[in-house]
């Protein structure tokens, strides 16, 4: 059994969610004192809601939240009579609330990718996408722009994002 969780790897994050809270409430804080033109003051009103509301939704997607990566057995048994090991994905909240957000048995993963998080030219790496029309992409990242990911693809074409952990990738490409 292998459970990790991974940590911030860069503080674009932080900056990100630091700047729409400062942003915001300067932007609000300067139309207090400007009564004069009431238009310019709502537009600026409504700009700082809106730098509020993503500040707000930054953090609870990436700070209150926290992910852990687990490999251990499932259960379940197969056919030779071995136990079949499945990838879970858990999230805590608060460090109170779990739940599990993903359940893969590793005998379902096709494939398992180390890779940049940003598909460019440079790096030669495409774009995530899934791999059947039926499929989806299902990001758990511990950041919202991570340096490296691990892109897990299963049998019905889904792509799951995680965070880079060495052990976990030595784990799920041995499976």
């Amino acid at each position: 059994m292998y459970s990790v969780t991974p940590k911030k790897q860069n503080k674009l994050t932080a900056f990100a969610c630091a700047a729409c809270f400062v942003c915001g409430i300067g932007l609000f804080a300067l139309t207090l004192g400007q009564p004069t033109i009431p238009f310019a003051n709502l537009a600026l009103q409504l700009i700082s809601v809106l730098l509020l509301c993503l500040g707000v939704f930054l953090y609870t997607r990436y700070f209150a939240h926290q992910m852990t990566y687990t490999v251990s057995p499932g259960g379940v048994f197969d056919a030779d009579g071995r136990e079949v090991y499945d990838l879970t994905v858990i999230d805590t909240v608060g460090g109170k609330k779990r739940r599990v957000l993903c359940r893969i048995s590793l005998r379902d993963i096709v494939q398992t990718d180390a890779r940049p998080a940003r598909s460019t030219k440079k790096n030669g790496y495409p774009a995530i996408e899934p791999t059947s029309d039926q499929g989806q992409v299902f990001r758990y990242c511990t950041d919202m722009v991570p340096e490296r990911i691990l892109a897990v693809y299963d049998r019905d074409g889904n792509v799951v994002v995680l965070s880079f952990d060495q052990t976990l990738y030595e784990i799920l490409r041995r499976k």
